[in-house]
């Protein structure tokens, strides 16, 4: 028996569902799977930059996994195979709920698996204060799979060194995001200020930047089987602005992680109010 896990707002297409099928069918030692997440509507900036980010960014780090053997849930259209939940409860009390799920049934031997080619369809958020309040409990959820089975993920004989490094690396994005975000604006604050005597390094700084945005925008609309190139200059442009939305959301974390707050209300959905 298979069971699935959709959100409120999700979609899936028969032919999706036929593939996650295939999979199970295919594969008797596979106990999890996750399909590709993509977004329903994308009608303004906020709600591109979000399919671009899970059709394009997590579809490359999934298959990534995939090679390494640690593909992660990703909350929405992930399945289980249900004799593979041995335990009574198997997940714990963090936030990130769908990386920790995953994460003991690495820590447990069981194969999990990315079907990139099975899409999950969900509501994207169209406004900024819940994007961001969403994007602080995933963060401290995060925080919560760092403190609570980092340790225990690099004892596992389960998991092999370069899937431990990339859960590791994984887990502490919201540091190395929080470090690096800071540097990186205060940088470029100083060239702008001082434009005359550093703009060599400003057109660095852009030089580094640009030619990855356009790769992932250029995979995005591979796979979205778009061609609309006014918007991959636009999405090109403006993808770093879309990086720093999360800053807010990794400091909104940090405090409520270290001041023992862990009651979260759920990002509202749709029309029909929908909390996931």
């Amino acid at each position: 028996m298979i069971c699935g896990v959709l959100d409120a707002d999700a979609y899936m297409a028969e032919e999706s569902y036929q593939k996650v099928i295939q999979y199970f069918a295919q594969d008797e030692k596979l106990d999890l799977l996750q399909t590709r997440v993509g977004m329903l509507e994308t009608r303004n900036w906020l709600q591109i930059m979000q399919d671009i980010e899970f059709t394009g960014i997590n579809d490359l780090i999934q298959n990534t996994r995939n090679r390494l053997g640690n593909a992660a849930a990703s909350g929405n259209g992930q399945f289980i195979r249900v004799s593979s939940v041995t335990a009574q409860r198997p997940w714990g009390n963090a936030l990130l709920e769908d990386f920790e799920f995953s994460t003991r049934f690495l820590m447990e031997g069981k194969k999990t698996l990315y079907a990139g080619d099975a899409v999950v369809y969900q509501e994207a958020i169209d406004k900024l204060r819940p994007f961001i309040k969403q994007r602080a409990r995933w963060t401290q959820g995060g925080l919560d799979c760092l403190f609570g089975y980092w340790s225990r993920v690099l004892r596992s004989p389960f998991i092999n060194l370069p899937a431990k490094a990339e859960m590791t690396f994984y887990m502490l994005i919201p540091f190395v995001t929080l470090f690096t975000g800071i540097a990186s604006l205060a940088v470029f604050v100083f060239t702008l200020v001082n434009f005359d005597d550093y703009w060599r390094l400003l057109a660095v700084i852009e030089g580094i930047n640009l030619p990855f945005n356009a790769y992932i925008i250029v995979q995005y609309q591979r796979a979205s089987h778009t061609r609309q190139y006014g918007l991959l200059v636009w999405t090109v442009i403006t993808f770093a602005i879309y990086n720093y939305l999360l800053y807010p959301a990794i400091v909104i974390a940090f405090f409520k992680k270290i001041s023992g707050r862990t009651n979260w209300v759920k990002t509202t959905h749709g029309k029909n109010g929908s909390q996931l």
